[in-house]
């Protein structure tokens, strides 16, 4: 019989797909590291071999998170310019062999409808998700420049499926990020820097697990087809993906990890508490 050619050329043999899983000599910085989904994303970070810069606003839990995965604690605003510069010239200081990476998980709901709804929520709310988010680009593409680099930010299925009622401000706020984060991709893919987003749907993390009794994720869950809520597990594992050379060739996408809740875009849903609303 004659012989068929292989489908799988020379190079492509020699690829090692664990091998591309590795971030061995790589430095990342983690913004709100210190619980949920930031220390998760800090523990898959390191498990593969990153030297993890944790950050946080509360010293202790900066320190807490970088003892067990043997990182680097910093403890810093990061709505400030002075302090995110200091966040990555501590990064950039550090010892390394490949490109810098940037996890940006800082981000949370302030309720806040049209009509009852404060000016100074609606700006804040902005601050905490968008505006930051664009400090951390800006400064963290400096450092990346002539060694390129990996930025994942957390973005919210919110910014995609339309929201309304009290979760107004903190979609349109994540619907901007999504579309920074395209926009910055475009712009700094030549310099080798590539930007994603994570779209986590709706998931237990420690502020909204304190926040909600048991009755409300047994409801919630029911509504989402894989009949369960996101752990902070199942978003860091999307991260270390963005985040790691097997997805060397992804830039400016917008990665929904929700257990397919935005397949029914028209689906009601309702407002995980998460805390007073601020002053």
């Amino acid at each position: 019989m004659p012989s068929h050619p292989s489908s799988i050329t020379p190079a492509m043999s020699d690829m090692s797909y664990r091998g591309l899983l590795s971030l061995q000599g790589r430095v990342f910085v983690v913004l709100g590291a210190g619980q949920g989904i930031g220390e998760q994303v800090s523990h898959a970070l390191s498990e593969c071999g990153a030297t993890v810069v944790c950050v946080d606003s509360d010293p202790w839990r900066a320190q807490a998170v970088a003892e067990t995965v043997h990182g680097i604690p910093v403890s810093a605003d990061i709505t400030q310019a002075s302090d995110m510069e200091r966040v990555f010239q501590t990064a950039s200081a550090l010892p390394a062999s490949g490109p810098l990476g940037l996890v940006d998980v800082v981000g949370m709901v302030i309720p806040n409808d049209l009509t009852h709804g404060t000016e100074s929520g609606w700006s804040r709310q902005f601050q905490l998700v968008l505006d930051h988010a664009w400090l951390a680009m800006r400064v963290g593409a400096r450092a990346m420049q002539g060694r390129g680099g990996s930025m994942v930010f957390i973005g919210s299925i919110a910014g995609t499926v339309v929201r309304s009622g009290a979760a107004l401000a903190y979609a349109s706020a994540k619907a901007a990020l999504h579309h920074l984060v395209k926009g910055v991709a475009q712009d700094l893919a030549p310099q080798g820097i590539r930007v994603n987003a994570v779209a986590p749907g709706l998931t237990r993390t420690p502020r909204l697990v304190a926040s909600n009794p048991d009755s409300f994720w047994t409801t919630e869950a029911a509504r989402i087809p894989l009949r369960r809520v996101g752990m902070p597990s199942d978003i860091a594992a999307a991260v270390l993906f963005l985040s790691s050379p097997l997805a060397d060739f992804v830039t400016g996408q917008i990665l929904a990890v929700d257990g397919g809740s935005s397949l029914a875009s028209g689906g009601g849903f309702n407002l995980a508490a998460s805390g007073p609303a601020p002053t």
